[in-house]
């Protein structure tokens, strides 16, 4: 295999590692301090959140700009399992990061926020878990 590819591989898995770990840790933090430990710093963790939120974002953008370019500079799209992982990535995780963006850097500023976002976060979990699931076994077993 060219060693260009393998670097491209590379540095795409360690960008879906980060972003998987910075969404899993951030929510599993906020549900905690939520949910679990209520104290009065609710704003500073939440401000700390949104400050973190900001690596969650950058690791999701290098997860499709990595993945777009294995996929197209190493005439991929042709291949089943990768438009699966396509069609997921842009068809359900984009739009829940941008959603997820836009709640926590323009609307969740208070309690009543803090409230809508955590039912936000709730709801997305299962399904951001099973979604996860699906693309890491077409990563793995490579189905067409």
């Amino acid at each position: 295999m060219e060693s260009s590819y393998l670097l491209l591989k590379y540095l795409h898995i360690l960008a879906v590692l980060g972003w998987i770990s910075s969404t899993s840790s951030l929510g599993l933090f906020l549900l905690y301090k939520t949910f679990i430990v209520k104290d009065l710093n609710q704003y500073l963790e939440r401000k700390f959140y949104r400050f973190l939120t900001i690596f969650e974002l950058l690791f999701f953008a290098l997860v499709l700009l990595l993945g777009l370019t294995l996929a197209t500079n190493y005439n991929m799209l042709d291949l089943k399992w990768v438009r699966y992982k396509i069609m997921i990535a842009f068809g359900f995780f984009l739009p829940l990061e941008i959603l997820n963006g836009i709640l926590i850097f323009k609307f969740v500023k208070n309690e009543r926020w803090f409230k809508i976002y955590d039912k936000f976060i709730l709801l997305i979990s299962i399904p951001l878990i099973i979604f996860g699931l699906i693309v890491i076994y077409l990563a793995v077993f490579k189905i067409n």
